[in-house]
């Protein structure tokens, strides 16, 4: 036996960069298996065939095939199967591509939206509420109306409901929110009509319970904190006060929208909450 022909497992570990427990494994599901087996010693030897499986396994192992796939080209060594292997791996390989790329942007949303929402918590730590007029285009909707409770803990159930009916990429940026079609002022806080809802970044699939809120002006009111019944009145009551002053009159339900990271739906101390009136201009005789 010479050694530049036959090769003991340490000197192949050595050669092919590889440990002796990975060879040992493949020994064992029949992958690459000792060609030569001394008689008098019964030690088992690799030959140079065995060493060029070995590196086959390794460059296959570094396109990603597994190991039943490498199985399978070894004992089937034909070009033709081995470049449909390839193309097919190859094809594997642009789809994960793909997903990463499309799981990068949604990082880079989803962080650039956190980023948002520090800034604006921090620019309203100063303020009691943030009041302005907006216009809001056509709003395609996922939502879910009931007589509900009202509350944290009833509307995460309901939310995270809803979360499975919307596609995952419209979960990064879109609000939640919840819209009232009972008067805020008055309303029974045990049941009342309630509408919870996703924004979508389209009309949304026919499968699931989706509308659009229809363009229109609102007067907005933006405050950091828990939104329950004593924050939602007083700043409902303000924005009152701003409709009755400025010649304006509410023109359907109102709308409150949680701007919040959905890894922060359990800290609604850091909720960042914009309660939405629908209003128009009061005829003028």
């Amino acid at each position: 036996m010479s050694n530049d022909q036959y090769y003991s497992i340490g000197q192949v570990a050595k050669i092919c960069n590889i440990s002796i427990q990975t060879l040992r494994y493949y020994d064992k599901i029949g992958l690459v298996i000792p060609n030569h087996t001394d008689k008098l010693s019964g030690y088992r030897y690799y030959s140079n065939r065995d060493l060029l499986y070995v590196k086959i396994v390794q460059d296959m192992k570094m396109l990603q095939f597994s190991l039943d796939e490498i199985g399978e080209m070894l004992k089937n060594d034909s070009l033709d199967s081995l470049f449909i292997k390839l193309e097919s791996k190859q094809k594997e390989m642009l789809d994960e591509i793909k997903r990463l790329e499309k799981t990068v942007k949604s990082i880079e949303q989803r962080t650039a939206r956190v980023v948002m929402l520090q800034e604006l918590g921090n620019g309203l730590k100063d303020l009691d509420v943030l009041v302005e007029l907006k216009r809001f285009p056509d709003r395609h909707v996922v939502s879910d109306r009931g007589r509900y409770a009202c509350g944290m803990e009833p509307s995460i159930i309901k939310f995270t409901k809803l979360f499975g009916k919307v596609d995952a990429s419209d979960l990064i940026t879109n609000p939640i929110m919840t819209v009232y079609h009972e008067n805020i002022m008055t309303f029974d806080r045990a049941e009342s009509d309630l509408e919870f809802c996703i924004i979508l970044n389209h009309a949304g699939p026919e499968t699931v319970n989706t509308r659009i809120i229809p363009e229109n002006d609102y007067i907005t009111a933006l405050y950091c904190g828990i939104p329950n019944d004593v924050s939602c009145k007083r700043i409902y009551g303000k924005l009152q006060k701003w409709i009755e002053n400025n010649g304006y009159i509410e023109n359907g339900p109102s709308i409150e929208q949680y701007l919040v990271d959905m890894a922060h739906m359990m800290k609604p101390e850091e909720f960042i909450v914009e309660l939405q009136v629908p209003v128009r201009k009061a005829l003028t005789l």
